[in-house]
């Protein structure tokens, strides 16, 4: 239990660190959430592929790292300001990026 609650410390730091420099390069926050978590896709396909099942790593750290709500709450936004057609746009890229990149680092790596 600890080790899982040490990794979502450092996760979480770490999100939001990327977020901010990730935001600062993008006029569009929700792509700073988008990259967030295909990164932290990447890397828990790559952990696994590599037999880790380590809960400081997978459990807490890129628990915390990746934000299912945060990408929730963005396409909600669209969605409430009439732009239906980029919440599924931004909602599709999520999920396609996160299933090839966990895929990718699964196999590949």
């Amino acid at each position: 239990m600890i080790s899982i609650a040490a990794g979502g410390f450092f996760g979480a730091i770490a999100r939001y660190v990327f977020y901010l420099a990730a935001e600062s390069r993008s006029q569009h926050p929700k792509w700073a959430t988008w990259a967030v978590n295909s990164l932290g896709s990447f890397l828990i396909g790559w952990l696994l592929g590599s037999g880790s099942s380590s809960a400081f790593w997978l459990t807490g750290f890129l628990g915390a790292f990746t934000t299912f709500s945060t990408m929730a709450l963005d396409a909600v936004k669209d969605m409430e300001d009439e732009k239906c057609l980029r919440a599924l746009a931004y909602l599709s890229a999520t999920l396609i990026s996160g299933i090839l990149l966990f895929s990718l680092g699964y196999v590949f790596l």
